[in-house]
C-alpha cells in the first residue's frame, strides 16, 4: 500500500507540472475547452529613450510633451527636431519609423533627431488651438469641431514656443537651422498658418490641412504674409478625400497653394498620396516628414 500511494504521489506531481493551475482557465457553460483567463497584470509596452513631461498651457490646460532622441552625441550643428501636432496619436508611429530608416545597411548611419509630439487633447481644445482667428466665423456643420470655440492658434503657438522649446533645448542640443513643423487636418492649417506668420520653424509639412476653414482664410494670410526666407514646405493630400484632391476649388487647392509659394521664394512640394483617404494621409506622409526634418540641407 506503501508503494502504491508513492505511485500515485508521484503521478499527481507530474500532472500539476504539466497542467496549468485551475485558476487559469475560465469554464463557459456548455463549451467544454477550456480557456486561459487574462492576467491579472498586464505590463505596459515602453520605447526607449522617450519621456512624457507636463507643460501648464495658455488657457490652464495641462498638455503632455512626449519626447524621443537618437542614441549618441549630437551632429556639429545640434539635433534637427520635428514637432508634431495630435502628437498622441502619432508619437510612437514617427519613433519607431524614424529609428528603423535611421539604420542604414551594414550598420551605416542615416541622419536621426529628436520628435516633441505635443498632445492635441479633446476635440475642444484642438479646435481652439489648431485654428486661425477669424471674426464671426463658426465651424459648419458636417464636420469635427462644429460649434466648438475656434481662434486660439497664436496663443498655441507662442507656447509651443516660450514653454515647450525652452524646456527641449534645456536638455538637449538642438539645431535652430533644422525645425519641422508637422501636422494632420487642422494641424496642417496650423502649420500653414505659423508659416505665414513668421514663426521659428524653418520646415513645414502640411498633411490634408483644412484649408476650408474661415472660407479659405490661409490663403490670405499668406498671400498677404512677408515669409522669411530659407523656409520649404511639404502639403499633401490623399486622392480619395472629400472633392478628390480635397478642394472643389481648383484655384483654393494644395497644389495651387504650393506652386504660389514656390514662385515667392518657399521651396515648396505638393504631393498626392494615391489611395489615401482624409484619415489614413499622415500615416501615408509620415516617412517624408521624417525625411524632411532630419535632412542635413532643407528638401
Amino acid at each position: 500500500m506503501r508503494q502504491l500511494s508513492t505511485v500515485t504521489a508521484i503521478a499527481a506531481a507530474r500532472m500539476r507540472r504539466l497542467l496549468p493551475p485551475l485558476a487559469a482557465f475560465t469554464l463557459l457553460p456548455g463549451v467544454a475547452a477550456l480557456a486561459p483567463a487574462a492576467p491579472a497584470v498586464a505590463a505596459p509596452w515602453q520605447l526607449e529613450r522617450s519621456d512624457v513631461v507636463t507643460v501648464p498651457g495658455p488657457e490652464g490646460d495641462d498638455y503632455r510633451v512626449m519626447i524621443s532622441w537618437p542614441e549618441g552625441d549630437p551632429p556639429a550643428g545640434g539635433w534637427p527636431v520635428l514637432w508634431l501636432l495630435d502628437g498622441e496619436t502619432h508619437f510612437p508611429t514617427a519613433t519607431l519609423m524614424a529609428r528603423r530608416t535611421g539604420r542604414g545597411r551594414g550598420g551605416a548611419s542615416r541622419p536621426a533627431g529628436i520628435i516633441v509630439a505635443i498632445e492635441a487633447g479633446p476635440v475642444r481644445r484642438r479646435s481652439r488651438d489648431y485654428t486661425p482667428s477669424v471674426a464671426g466665423y463658426a465651424i459648419p456643420g458636417g464636420v469635427p469641431g462644429t460649434g466648438l470655440p475656434t481662434g486660439g492658434a497664436d496663443a498655441f503657438l507662442t507656447f509651443l514656443e516660450k514653454d515647450v522649446r525652452p524646456l527641449v533645448e534645456r536638455r538637449w542640443r538642438t539645431d535652430p537651422a533644422r525645425q519641422t513643423l508637422m501636422g494632420h487636418s487642422f494641424g496642417g492649417l496650423l502649420a500653414l498658418h505659423a508659416l505665414a506668420r513668421g514663426k521659428a520653424w524653418t520646415r513645414y509639412v502640411a498633411i490634408s490641412p483644412s484649408l476650408w476653414f474661415g472660407n479659405g482664410v490661409i490663403r490670405q494670410e499668406l498671400e498677404q504674409a512677408n515669409l522669411p526666407a530659407g523656409r520649404s514646405l511639404l502639403i499633401a493630400h490623399g486622392d480619395a478625400e472629400r472633392g478628390g484632391r480635397g478642394e472643389a476649388n481648383a484655384a483654393a487647392s494644395p497644389e495651387t497653394l504650393a506652386a504660389d509659394l514656390t514662385a515667392r521664394g518657399v521651396k515648396a512640394r505638393y504631393e498626392l498620396l494615391v489611395g489615401q483617404s482624409h484619415g489614413s494621409t499622415m500615416a501615408a506622409a509620415m516617412g517624408d516628414g521624417i525625411a524632411i526634418a532630419f535632412a542635413a540641407e532643407a528638401p
